[in-house]
């Protein structure tokens, strides 16, 4: 695990998920314009603060959480933000 996935996790962590799955997808991006290493990530992550939010009021929790990341770690970052019962954990 990188530095930036540890951190993207722990931030991630704020929003108490029941799941969260993080996949570093840089190395499907290289030489792709602003591909620093460890940039490109997607997101799976199941929490009941995103119960009853539409998904553009989720995603902005989301970047809410990791917002000082994706000023110079993350370059871009795809989110399923899901609530338990939508995931089946219910």
């Amino acid at each position: 695990m990188t530095d930036t996935t540890t951190r993207l996790q722990a931030a991630l962590n704020t929003l108490n998920p029941t799941y969260l799955e993080l996949q570093d997808d840089s190395a499907l991006h290289a030489g792709h314009a602003g591909n620093t290493g460890g940039s490109h990530y997607t997101v799976i992550i199941v929490s009941e603060a995103f119960t009853d939010l539409l998904l553009i009021k989720r995603h902005r929790l989301v970047y809410e959480a990791v917002g000082k990341l994706m000023v110079k770690d993350i370059h871009a970052l795809s989110i399923q933000a899901k609530t338990p019962a939508e995931f089946g954990l219910n």
